[in-house]
């Protein structure tokens, strides 16, 4: 941007330039010129007046005609120019001859076609002469009538200068005048940098005419009250202000100005001008034009031709302004609609709205409000790899959402325009191939040269857009870009916040997530510390506890394979199976602690259940329970320690058996692959006497068990959770009390490949 001080220089450049071209337009007449010199002097004789008006035949006659309409009782016949001057007087004749020739030098209009009205011009500026002629006899101040006509002939010199120096630049200041009613002062003022005033002044000032009638050019358009107090001749310019108003009022001729903020009655009213002067100057102006016109050539001016040109311009400025009404409104109606459009997404957002569904709601509200044929609306995630939007077209019903993931579409991953840059002001664009992806991938019906776009900006950032396709142009939308814009970034507010509340959502979700690992995580460990507790009592006890226990054991048997009396025999044997039974559990206790490595091998699934039921059917029948077993045909096989997993279903078995605590059941061994988890799971389920919350906590601890003291050493469980453990496995528990358990096995089947690191 230009700085303060370069603009204004530009600006005093062209308006130089432009007065430059008041050069190229005609002077002043020698007849008009010569009497402005000899009229200001004090000695001039009237001969020498009526000698330089003589020299002009055609003036000659207009100043008699003029001496005849006086009033004064004479006819043309008897008067002569002597007598006319006489009659007249010098200041009368001089405002005529003035009046007479500016017109004659600018009155004809140019050869060019042009929307500038010259006659209509000259009828309007006769019209304020006439006007401040009958005006000036009725104010207080002292104002001479014909002083007063010329000033408001020529009150507008400066437009006429302007239509034939700069023809095509006030073509275009008229046009733009009359379409928007305005003032035409304020439309020069815009583009050419001054206005008619100062060019008249200007041009007077080169014709050296009188002060009055340059300050009238100059300062007619001032309100009365704001004139500055160096003005000379005040009442002259206040008297053709009054007189400019009330013919615009009356719409007679082209002034180029619509604008009145302040009626003549009220003028007249500040210059203490009575009411009854306005309403008889109204009443005479025609008749009054009709007498001056002949003087000035416009011959063709007659009073019934003034009032049809009044009614006639009073109907075309109300049918202008009626077409302007209706624009606004319909302007007024379509900015409403974008608020419109605002106050219905507002009211039908919910809080736990998806961004998809968002976007389907601000497609479906822009279709509805805007009737376009279709639409669609795209957001983009917090990496540019992922959009997500809606569209919907001419005979959906709703719209349908899309998802673009750019790292896993290679059409769409190469495109490096998938989400365009939107940077300067906001602006409605064409979305051609700035978003191919989205006429390729997303919306093919689409036309990519009729498609319009917006972006959906929420402050610098862009998080997505709006595209539509009809029924305006781009240059449409042009005079409602703000509240469009206004809509735009309402609907990126609400997008920006669905996307937080959807991040929100996915680390609440993360951190329960999270949280519930932290807990397994700290149950396993302190579990793996209490076995590490329990491994190392085990090394100590067989350490501290076998070698003596043997001495016990041997000493035991000696003594009993001596012994003859049979009670003492019975003790000493009982010890010995006492001791060989504690070193049994310290044995038990070193291997749960420390199991021997598995050797794993590729086994069926089907053979080590087998081997685990056949273990444990006869345990099972004396028990009346049935073990049953639901296999598919094929399975694949798994890498694991055999003997190990036998153990492990055995134990699971044998529990499942004892469930039913003396009464007859059924024990399910069912076994399933599951594809997608690349894992084989065995499930032993019974519906026995299930386990209480508290057990099932701690099922898995060593030493824990719930059935009587004595039965059972509590390590079934635990011991066979370690043993899946080794062989890369998991042990899964889910039990009810009264309602039975299930106790599955997931073994992975593809643990040789990632043993071999293949």
């Amino acid at each position: 941007m230009e700085p303060a001080h370069e603009l204004a220089r530009s600006k005093s450049k062209k308006i130089e330039l432009i007065i430059q071209q008041l050069d190229s337009l005609p002077t002043l007449p020698a007849v008009a010129a010569r009497l402005l010199q000899i009229t200001v002097r004090s000695d001039t004789q009237a001969a020498e007046v009526v000698g330089l008006i003589e020299s002009d035949p055609a003036l000659a006659s207009k100043i008699i005609a003029l001496a005849t309409q006086a009033g004064r009782g004479v006819s043309k016949k008897t008067v002569s120019v002597s007598k006319a001057v006489v009659l007249l007087g010098f200041e009368a004749v001089r405002h005529a001859v003035l009046s007479i020739q500016v017109f004659e030098a600018l009155g004809q209009a140019g050869e060019a076609e042009t929307p500038f009205d010259r006659q209509g011009f000259w009828r309007h500026s006769l019209a304020v002469a006439c006007a401040a002629r009958l005006l000036s006899r009725r104010m207080d101040a002292p104002v001479d009538p014909e002083e007063a006509f010329v000033c408001g002939l020529l009150h507008d010199l400066g437009k006429v200068a302007l239509d034939a120096s700069l023809p095509k630049s006030f073509a275009r200041i008229v046009q733009l005048t009359e379409s928007s009613l305005g003032n035409i002062a304020e439309m020069e003022q815009r583009i050419l940098g001054i206005d008619h005033t100062v060019v008249g002044k200007r041009l007077a000032e080169k014709w050296s005419l009188p002060a009055s009638i340059r300050e009238a050019i100059w300062l007619h358009h001032q309100p009365p009250g704001s004139l500055p107090p160096s003005v000379e001749h005040r009442s002259v310019v206040q008297i053709v202000h009054l007189a400019d108003l009330l013919v615009r009022e009356q719409r007679i001729g082209y002034s180029g100005n619509h604008v009145m903020p302040e009626s003549s009655l009220t003028v007249a009213q500040q210059l203490s001008c009575p009411p009854s002067a306005i309403e008889e100057a109204a009443r005479r102006l025609v008749e009054e034009i009709q007498e001056r016109a002949e003087l000035l050539g416009l011959d063709d001016v007659r009073p019934d031709q003034l009032y049809y040109e009044a009614l006639g311009e009073a109907n075309r400025e109300l049918g202008k302004l009626n077409l302007r009404l209706q624009q606004q409104y319909r302007s007024l109606q379509r900015r409403s609609m974008y608020f419109d459009l605002l106050s219905a997404l507002a009211e039908q957002s919910q809080a736990d709205q998806t961004v998809a569904d968002l976007c389907s709601l601000i497609a479906r509200l822009w279709r509805q409000s805007l009737e376009c044929e279709q639409c669609g609306v795209y957001v983009i995630g917090e990496s540019d790899q992922i959009i997500e939007g809606s569209v919907q077209w001419a005979g959906q019903a709703e719209p349908s959402v899309f998802l673009v993931d750019r790292s896993e579409d290679p059409a769409v991953r190469d495109q490096t325009d998938i989400v365009p840059e939107f940077a300067g002001s906001f602006a409605i664009s064409r979305a051609d191939q700035s978003h191919r992806w989205f006429f390729e991938q997303v919306a093919p019906m689409f036309e990519a040269g009729r498609t319009l776009m917006v972006p959906l900006r929420h402050g610098s950032e862009v998080v997505g857009g709006l595209l539509w396709q009809g029924p305006y142009d781009a240059q449409a939308y042009q005079s409602e870009l703000k509240e469009l814009q206004a809509f735009a970034g309402g609907a990126a507010l609400a997008v920006r916040q669905a996307q937080k509340r959807a991040q929100q959502n996915r680390l609440s979700e993360e951190l329960a997530q999270v949280s519930r690992l932290l807990y397994e995580t700290q149950r396993e460990l302190l579990r793996k510390e209490r076995l590490a507790a329990v491994g190392e009592m085990a090394c100590g006890a067989a350490h501290e506890v076998n070698n003596p226990l043997a001495v016990v054991v041997g000493r035991a048997q000696w003594l009993a394979s001596t012994e003859t009396d049979p009670q003492r025999r019975e003790i000493l044997e009982r010890i010995e199976r006492n001791g060989r039974q504690i070193s049994q559990i310290v044995s038990e206790l070193r291997e749960f602690a420390q199991p021997a490595p598995p050797a794993p091998e590729m086994i069926a699934p089907r053979a080590l259940i087998a081997v685990a039921v056949e273990s444990l059917s006869a345990f099972a029948g004396e028990r009346s329970v049935r073990i049953e077993t639901d296999m598919p045909a094929t399975l694949p096989d798994i890498y694991v320690d055999a003997k190990q997993m036998e153990s492990v279903l055995a134990a699971l078995l044998q529990n499942a058996i004892e469930s039913y605590r003396d009464c007859a059941g059924t024990v399910t061994v069912r076994c399933r692959y599951e594809e997608l988890e690349e894992q084989l799971l065995i499930e032993v389920r019974d519906q026995g006497c299930g386990m209480s919350p508290q057990t099932l906590q701690k099922a898995l601890d060593p030493f824990f068990s719930q059935k009587p003291a004595g039965r059972n050493r509590g390590l079934g469980l635990s011991r066979s959770a370690r043993y899946i453990e080794e062989n890369g496995g998991r042990l899964e528990i889910t039990s009810q009390p009264d309602q039975g358990s299930s106790l599955t096995i997931c073994l992975p089947v593809n643990r040789v490949a990632q043993e071999s690191g293949t």
